[in-house]
């Protein structure tokens, strides 16, 4: 009786570890419902030098709109203002030279490095302001050419566009088809070009008040997201590791039903 208990035993033993779930797939499990967690303070994707933006004016006259437009306006002789503008939405841009500085038409160079797109467009009015070139003004600033990458165990990794000012990096993950089941959860990597520097981040998607406190949690422009493979996945990187791994357990099981069935017929 003492050795059927003990085989049960064994046998219940075997089948809990072929078939546990790991505890490492779910993400910010520390979260509870309900609860509230405090994010870094994050005001959105700043301008640097070499990005691309489009920066639109609106004004009273038609003249005066498509002089500050030039870049983006191709209005035919004789067409209504509307279709002037319609025309110049997104056509082209400016690029911020190595001082952060776009040329904008009447008025010269404009700072806009370190500004959010609300603060470019903010300084780009003011500007014409003070020069007394338009009086009240309504400018839009978008972004053109920001993007990020990622890469390793995800659904289809690639560059992505960043059209809005706060994407996280959740975001950015679903973006590339989340990350597959191979993918190390608990150690995503971030690298963040940071002037003459490229600094790395590591982060845990399993800890949720560490994930939203890490200045990485936020997406910048350049940054390339890497999602490490798990010890299985390296596993099966190797010649015929799928094989191996099956041929293992099942001489392992193999192994400990011939040690019961010694004790059972002994």
């Amino acid at each position: 009786m003492k050795q059927i208990y003990a085989i049960g035993i064994i046998a219940v033993g075997i089948l809990m570890t072929a078939c546990r779930t790991p505890k490492n797939v779910t993400y910010l499990q520390d979260l509870k419902d309900g609860e509230t967690v405090k994010v870094l303070n994050y005001k959105g994707i700043t301008l640097r030098p070499q990005d691309a933006v489009s920066i639109v004016v609106n004004t009273k006259t038609t003249e005066l709109t498509n002089l500050l437009n030039l870049p983006l306006s191709t209005q035919v002789i004789g067409a209504p203002q509307t279709a002037a503008l319609a025309q110049s939405h997104g056509t082209s841009g400016y690029t911020l030279d190595s001082e952060g500085n776009v040329d904008f038409p009447l008025v010269g160079k404009i700072h806009l490095a370190g500004l959010t797109r609300e603060e470019a467009a903010a300084r780009v009015k003011q500007t014409l302001e003070e020069k007394q070139v338009a009086a009240n003004p309504v400018v839009t600033v978008e972004f053109l050419n920001l993007k990020f990458s990622v890469l390793g165990e995800v659904g289809h990794a690639g560059e992505f566009g960043i059209n809005r000012d706060k994407t996280t990096l959740i975001e950015a993950l679903g973006m590339a088809g989340d990350m597959n089941l191979y993918g190390k959860r608990d150690s995503v990597f971030v690298y963040r070009q940071e002037g003459d520097h490229q600094r790395v981040y590591a982060l845990s998607m399993l800890n949720g008040r560490e994930l939203l406190s890490s200045p990485a949690y936020y997406i910048q422009q350049g940054d390339v997201v890497y999602v490490q493979p798990n010890n299985y996945r390296k596993r099966q990187s190797s010649a015929n590791a799928t094989e191996v791994t099956t041929a293992s357990f099942w001489l392992s099981a193999l192994s400990v039903l011939t040690t019961l069935a010694v004790l059972v017929f002994k």
